[in-house]
């Protein structure tokens, strides 16, 4: 794998630490300061977030209880598909509003409605309750998405880390719903549990996602462990610096020995979560780009 830095993302690193921001590290302090660690380096990251015609929250009801979801609309009285996009953040970090000028960019760049989920993090809520929110989203949408300018036959659902693990197995979920989704727009997933040589920061968000040990996971937690027939066609980016760049592979070869249609993208020097540093790092912004455009392949 290579190691080396894209400079122009070093660059964009060194920027944010010259600012005095740094993420949150659940394994050094307790979740709540982590958190509030977090939500300063997001902030700094989701300032000058480009406009949108409207911005609407709306509440939903699942198993766990309430949760928002945010509709970002670029076009006001037209009917546009839209893009469902769920976070990253280990499952324990961000909100709508860290991840708000994403978003916002995808809708502006795509010319689609964009769906955020503010599912329940971990580890006061665990699999498969983060999942449940994101299939009842989809689900919603189908019933509901016609009176806020949805095309609800044309979804792609589209997450990063995390999130694009979210997306993945909720896919699986809703194969055979209402509608055909329309494609898979995600980067650098957690695919597969972490093994014995992966970083302890991953081991340990997935045990406070999943409330057990890893020798104890469901397999439908896992992305890899399940069956892949019937997904739609999809498009994966990932950084070649990214220490699950293995997992995005072989999430792309399962996904073509099933038969399903597949692109990868990787970006040489780019590590993981690189695509939040789209308001410093252009590279980011491109890939944004890539997903919009991938977005809009799937849902013509």
């Amino acid at each position: 794998m290579e190691k080396t830095l894209d400079p122009a993302y070093a660059k964009a690193a060194a920027l944010i630490k010259e600012a005095g921001v740094e993420a949150g590290d659940p394994l050094k302090t307790s979740i709540e300061v982590a958190r509030e660690a977090q939500d300063r380096y997001f902030a700094f990251l989701a300032q000058d977030p480009p406009a949108v015609a409207s911005v609407r929250d709306y509440e939903l009801h699942g198993p766990a209880g309430a949760f928002t979801i945010r509709v970002y609309h670029p076009t006001p009285g037209r009917t546009t598909p839209a893009i469902v996009f769920v976070r990253g953040g280990g499952w324990w970090a961000g909100t709508l509003d860290s991840h708000d000028r994403t978003m916002r960019l995808l809708a502006k760049e795509s010319g689609y409605a964009v769906c955020g989920v503010d599912y329940h993090r971990a580890p006061e809520a665990h699999f498969p309750t983060q999942l449940n929110e994101v299939v009842e989203t989809v689900q919603w949408l189908w019933k509901q998405g016609v009176h806020m300018g949805i095309d609800a036959k044309r979804i792609v659902l589209s997450g990063e880390s995390a999130g694009a693990n979210l997306c993945a197995l909720a896919a699986a979920k809703l194969k055979g719903g209402a509608h055909p989704l329309r494609g898979l727009a995600l980067f650098y997933g957690n695919y597969a549990l972490p093994g014995a040589e992966t970083r302890e920061y991953s081991k340990q968000v997935w045990r406070r996602y999943l409330g057990c040990e890893l020798d104890q996971a469901d397999p439908a937690s896992v992305p890899l462990e399940n069956d892949m027939s019937g997904l739609p066609p999809a498009w994966l980016g990932v950084g070649e610096a990214d220490p699950l760049l293995d997992d995005t592979l072989r999430f792309a070869e399962k996904l073509g020995a099933a038969g399903v249609p597949c692109e990868v993208k990787r970006y040489p020097g780019l590590p993981h979560a690189f695509v939040m540093l789209n308001r410093v790092f252009e590279g980011a912004a491109d890939a944004v780009r890539d997903v919009a455009r991938a977005a809009k392949h799937f849902a013509s």
